[in-house]
């Protein structure tokens, strides 16, 4: 097991939205499915964090909410992982979040 860090930078942007957290895990954890796969689905506050506890295998991590998803594969490892996500202003695609590995 290791350990994933979630960190959601504060912005005006999409401050109102209620973001999704979503990632893969294994059938007792899970509260949702997508696309047939389990999924443990949480809040992602604006300017917080989430951190869990994710298997040594390859992971999914989707974020979402009413207009916009995006999602980031962290490959099979045995590194703690943190990543940040944010919105990035764009006049041509609205707000759309973006993942990063710190």
């Amino acid at each position: 097991m290791r350990k994933l860090v979630v960190l959601r930078k504060w912005s005006i942007i999409e401050s109102g939205s209620r973001i999704i957290l979503s990632v893969s895990c294994d059938e007792e954890k899970a509260n949702t499915n997508i696309d047939g796969k389990p999924f443990m689905a949480m809040p992602l506050k604006n300017g917080k964090s989430v951190e869990l506890e994710i298997t040594d295998e390859e992971t999914i991590v989707y974020i979402s909410s009413s207009t916009m998803e995006v999602d980031y594969t962290i490959p099979a490892g045995t590194e703690n992982v943190t990543l940040q996500t944010k919105a990035k202003y764009n006049p041509m695609q609205g707000n759309p979040f973006v993942i990063t590995k710190i």
